[in-house]
């Protein structure tokens, strides 16, 4: 098994990362398409992933945001 994965094992040996930033992302998108739900178009999901992922504070603009 360790001969089948010696490059990624490597890999992980000299650079340190891990696919955690990549599901982290993934989340993200998934969340999205949730909230997004019934939109057909990509650039609305896309939208509802910038403003998840961004953590904007809307209560400056609007005191009823939650």
């Amino acid at each position: 098994m360790i001969r089948r994965h010696i490059e990624g094992i490597v890999a992980l040996t000299q650079t340190r990362q891990t696919n955690g930033f990549l599901e982290a992302i993934n989340g993200l998108f998934q969340a999205a398409k949730r909230k997004a739900r019934g939109y057909g178009n990509f650039s609305t999901i896309r939208t509802v992933v910038f403003l998840l992922a961004g953590k904007l504070d809307f209560s400056k603009i609007n005191p009823h945001a939650a």
